[in-house]
């Protein structure tokens, strides 16, 4: 079965055709066979048959009906869930595709590539859709196909011309410049031939044509490419006579014998190169910081592949020939460019070295390069050609450009690399003393492959005595040099290149201790730290989840900049603490109860809320080491930041980071005399034990704090900590105790005008209240709560509130209220705040309203909830979940392992319920 569309549509069943007579069958079979088995949209159809008398669906399927009359059964078939149709062809079974196949098609030779091209052209048995009366089907599909149709034609008329059969090119030329008589490449080559074949004046009569039909047509002079090839042919250039074209070049440096590693990135460049499409050629940027190896790994791939270029590889390094004219023409002497006849125009070269690559497959190599403009000139244009470019930047605005980035070596390729070189005796002699050196070289190939040098040369007898002599920092760039190999060079003329506003972003960045970094962490504009990173100093790392770019500063790169660096980062470092201080404090604000206080104005809405917490987590690793870095310089702003942190690393659990943080801020409190500043960083660290559910110590880190702000702190801080004790109490079943803190805490916040703490204080009493079986008493509590935090808009607060809520009105059989309380905390939880925390308690809440109304589903509810709190680190929140599964299925082991964890937790509360509910069963 084929349905053929370069000429007049054509259905042929083997030897027999079936005519498909009627203008609309025709566009809606030529539009299902150019989608060669896809499905076509009815709206798709449609859009074929625009420009005929209005139509619709219906008539659509009118014509597929009286279609499937004439073509095989089942040809056409309905695509499933009412996405359309499609016909049941594979895209061979269609001259359009089997066309662009051939095109795409490579053999390695030049008569492999001639071959594919007539086959291609045989197909065509007039103009593409001749028959099809679609102007949309014209426009967008026919026009690209005789597009490539003239491409083609043109490509292999450039392969006869390059073998001198010049009749046949002449032939096929002057058919393809009447038929696009703007066509200057075209006519460029039909210039070629004539000249070539001896005939001088047709030549110079027909530029004269040229020139006439743009001036009539386009009102403008050919193209300069153009007239420089007229000027050649008056003058008689040698260089365009034809005659053999001597030895191919094989310019390619030496391949490393030693190369290592990059497996994933080198096939995907041999992928590239393999697939090139024939229509253009290939440039292929490897980019990266400096010392990646990005030479090495060019000049490898080269070797690798370098039989796909029969006509030979240029090379060229851009540092060291830095001017494309003077490259020109050593390339042009490479490609038996007539000795002594190079031009002597920058732009005569040019025009040569396209003249020369346009029927060529060329591999070019460009080592090196500083920017675009140095490129461009020295890409090769023959379709069949490719050039690969190694550069610190990306070069994105190399047309058609496919970058990829060198990245450092992963710590098994730095180690493969360093006992290829080295000897496997000397590495795995000392493991550890290899292991530091394989730190100091951080990743980065260059610094491995000197080390390497090093040992194999035996300046350096073993990894210990290497090690000993990387160990000190300020001379470990001076030790990575072996001969003509060092780390220092490739770093210092990437610095030198960097203008001076801005060094002042990569001298702060220098002097942070953070793994990685976004612009505003160096006081610098995205575009600014994007420049420096394209010098090769910075290594850009994937955006975050707050949509910021990354980047690292590689640790050798810090060692240089600091020995540059005349100020260090000193005078900035406070200014990024002030701006990361205010930027958290405006990013936590919905999270840190505290600091909504009475006419402060409504919360953030949700965006806002969702947009900083984002940014929170995508800095955190940042801010935490940011308060380290400033606890010895600016300690005010250290501590006050960890403390800014504290709501936040509560609310995610991060207790790593906050028990880092906490540490520093404790220090820094300690260093600045502040006794304010260690009652508030004694409060985090309770809170801090309270999260990690060490109830003992944070009631002595809470008792630490209020010594402290009694005396230091204002009324507000103190109600707070009235507040946290109550809780911690209230956790270690002290319900007396809870209650007079709770009570007096309560009590402060109403004489301080703080309906926000009044309220959460009233929260933590209704769960007393209900915890000693009074539940009317602790339900009107937490709705008084709840009403005072939905007035003032604290959304986490009132997801907390209507947690307990639904317990509550659970234990009071009010099955209705209840269930409205658990949807409305689980609304606010995972549409609004978009917490996962919050959203898994709100699960478990619907989870038991759903067992107490006696749906079946509620045990897999709250096997989810279970799930989501213990893949969070929530162990408390597991527990509880673990004993509602049990509750809900009636199964022991759920409820043991509850009751065990409620035990290992301090919860007596909650090991008591545990153990009720197991009594039951």
């Amino acid at each position: 079965m084929e349905i053929n569309l370069l000429g007049q549509l054509e259905v042929r069943d083997g030897r027999r055709a079936l005519p498909v007579r009627k203008p609309r069958h025709r566009a809606v079979l030529a539009t299902l066979a150019l989608a060669a088995g896809r499905p076509v949209t009815v709206d798709r159809l449609l859009e074929a048959l625009a420009g005929q008398r209005e139509i619709g669906s219906t008539v659509i399927r009118v014509y597929l009906s009286e279609l499937r009359g004439i073509l095989p059964k089942d040809l056409i078939e309905n695509v499933p869930g009412g996405r359309g149709y499609r016909l049941r062809l594979d895209p061979g079974q269609v001259d359009a595709h089997r066309f662009r196949r051939l095109l795409d098609r490579r053999d390695g030779d030049a008569a492999g590539r001639e071959r594919a091209l007539e086959e291609a052209l045989a197909l065509w048995r007039g103009g593409a859709l001749e028959d099809v009366e679609s102007d949309h089907l014209r426009r967008m599909e026919a026009e690209p196909l005789e597009e490539l149709r003239a491409a083609a034609v043109e490509e292999l008329c450039g392969l006869w011309v390059a073998r001198g059969d010049y009749r046949r090119a002449r032939a096929d030329l002057t058919g393809l410049v009447a038929a696009h008589p703007l066509r200057e490449s075209a006519y460029r080559l039909l210039l070629v031939a004539l000249y070539r074949s001896g005939n001088l004046g047709e030549a110079l009569a027909l530029y004269e044509q040229v020139r006439r039909v743009l001036d009539e047509e386009l009102g403008s002079e050919p193209s300069e490419e153009t007239r420089l090839l007229h000027q050649r042919i008056l003058r008689q250039d040698p260089s365009l006579s034809a005659g053999p074209r001597g030895p191919a070049p094989a310019e390619l440096p030496r391949d490393e014998p030693d190369f290592t590693g990059r497996r994933e990135l080198l096939d995907r460049v041999g992928a590239a190169l393999a697939a090139r499409s024939g229509r253009a050629p290939l440039p292929i940027i490897l980019y990266g910081h400096a010392g990646a190896g990005k030479s090495t790994l060019a000049v490898h791939a080269a070797w690798r592949h370098r039989r796909l270029f029969p006509d030979g590889q240029l090379f060229a390094d851009l540092r060291g020939e830095p001017d494309p004219g003077l490259v020109l023409a050593r390339f042009l002497r490479s490609l038996n460019f007539p000795g002594g006849s190079v031009p002597a125009s920058a732009q005569e070269r040019l025009a040569a070295y396209r003249t020369l690559t346009a029927t060529r497959s060329l591999l070019v190599l460009l080592d090196n390069a500083a920017g675009e403009e140095q490129v461009r000139p020295l890409l090769p244009t023959g379709p069949g050609s490719a050039a690969v470019i190694t550069s610190r930047s990306p070069l994105t605005g190399i047309s058609g450009g496919r970058p990829y980035e060198v990245d450092l070596f992963t710590p098994d390729e730095a180690r493969t690399l360093l006992t290829r070189l080295g000897g496997a005796a000397r590495v795995e002699a000392d493991p550890t003393a290899t292991g530091r050196v394989l730190d100091a070289c951080a990743g980065l190939p260059l610094a491995v492959r000197v080390v390497g040098a090093r040992l194999a040369a035996g300046r350096d007898t073993s990894t210990a005595a290497l090690s000993r002599r990387l160990r000190e920092e300020p001379s470990r760039l001076d030790e990575l040099r072996a001969g003509d190999l060092a780390v220092r060079t490739p770093l210092e003329l990437a610095y030198e290149s960097l203008d001076d506003d801005l060094r002042p972003a990569l001298d702060l960045v220098a002097a942070l201790s953070a793994a990685d970094f976004a612009a505003w962490g160096a006081l610098a504009s995205p575009g600014q730290v994007a420049e420096i990173a394209e010098l090769g100093l910075l290594q850009r790392l994937a955006a975050d989840a707050a949509g910021q770019d990354r980047f690292r500063l590689h640790d050798l790169v810090r060692l240089l900049v600091r020995e540059r660096s005349i100020d260090a980062g000193g005078q900035a470092l406070p200014k990024l603490g002030s701006l990361a201080l205010t930027r958290v404090q405006a990013a936590v604000l919905p999270l840190a109860a505290e600091e909504f206080g009475a006419g402060t104005g409504p919360a953030p809405g949700t965006t806002e809320i969702r947009d900083g917490v984002e940014w929170l987590d995508a800095e955190r690793g940042f801010l935490v080491a940011l308060v380290g870095d400033l606890t010895p310089a600016r300690p005010d702003l250290a501590w006050r930041l960890a403390h800014a942190l504290t709501p936040f690393f509560d609310a995610r659990l991060l207790l790593d980071e906050w028990e880092t943080a906490n540490r520093h801020a404790r220090e820094a409190a300690d260093a600045a005399g502040d006794e304010r500043a260690r009652g508030l960083t004694a409060r985090d660290l309770g809170d801090l034990r309270r999260a990690r559910r060490d109830l003992g110590a944070a009631v002595r880190a809470y008792d630490e704090s209020m010594g402290h702000l009694v005396r230091h702190g204002g009324p507000r801080e103190r109600a707070w900590l009235l507040h946290r004790l109550g809780l911690v109490h209230l956790d270690l079943g002290e319900h007396p105790r809870a209650e007079r803190m709770l009570a007096r805490g309560r009590a402060e916040f109403r004489e301080a005008g703080d309906r926000r703490g009044a309220a959460r204080c009233l929260h933590a009493l209704g769960v007393l209240r209900h915890r000693e079986g009074e539940h009317g008493v602790a339900r009107d509590c937490l709705m008084s709560a709840l009403a005072v935090l939905r007035d003032l808009g604290d959304r986490h607060a009132q997801a907390a509130c209507l947690d307990d809520l639904v317990t509550v009105r659970l234990a009071l059989r009010e099955r209705a209220a209840a269930r409205r309380a658990a949807e409305e905390e689980h609304d606010l939880a995972a549409r609004r705040l978009r917490d996962p925390r919050l959203t898994a308690y709100g699960l478990l809440s619907l989870a038991l309203v759903g067992h107490a109304e006696g749906a079946p589903a509620a045990g897999e509810q709250a096997g989810e909830a279970a799930a989501r709190l213990r893949s969070l680190g929530d162990r408390h929140g597991h527990a509880r979940a673990l004993a509602a599964v049990g509750e809900i299925t009636r199964r022991r082991p759920e409820l043991e392992l509850a009751r065990s964890m409620f035990a290992e937790l301090g919860d007596a509360h909650g090991r008591a319920g545990a153990e009720h509910l197991l009594n039951r069963l």
